[in-house]
């Protein structure tokens, strides 16, 4: 072993937490994009806080969080893509860890684009009972274009307007 240099156990434990905590991502994602409302909870640390870049899409909390995602998310007209990719995680301590992930996101409902954009995540992990879960969830959107539609003469977002079915 090289004086000053971890062991390799130590770099192999840090490498196989980097990739659980990537993995841990993408099934956020995968639960989100497909509906898996049943495995999203375990995504989420206890106490995590969730920020979306709203105030009103700020959420603490597992149970508050997901249920949020699944009222807002959950209707068979909504559809929405996330791409993340471009992890760039760093392992804090033991037992936590930071990760920037890049993400492109689109929103269709009814089949019309409602929403596009593109950003990234700034994310804190935490490792429970031998498991990295989301800590605090952060979502800074680089780009963020909405389509607009016509209502009874008021312009609203077309999200608002095909969430209530007009």
């Amino acid at each position: 072993m090289t004086p000053g240099l971890p062991s390799i156990e130590t770099r192999l434990q840090n490498l196989e937490d980097i990739e659980a905590i990537k993995r841990l991502m993408y099934k956020y994602w995968r639960c989100l994009d497909q509906k898996i409302w049943a495995e999203l909870p375990d995504c989420f640390a206890e106490d995590v806080i969730a920020d979306y870049g709203m105030p009103e899409w700020r959420k603490v909390g597992r149970q508050t969080l997901t249920d949020f995602l699944y009222g807002h998310d959950s209707s068979p007209e909504f559809q929405i893509s996330h791409a993340g990719h471009n992890p760039e995680v760093t392992l804090l301590g033991p037992d936590t860890a930071q990760g920037y992930f890049k993400l492109h996101d689109w929103v269709v409902i009814g089949g019309a684009t409602v929403m596009r954009g593109f950003g990234q995540y700034d994310n804190r992990f935490a490792r429970r009972d031998g498991r990295w879960q989301i800590q605090h969830l952060n979502l800074h959107y680089t780009y963020r274009e909405e389509q607009r539609v016509y209502v009874s003469n008021q312009r609203v977002l077309a999200t608002e307007a095909m969430l209530n079915g007009e």
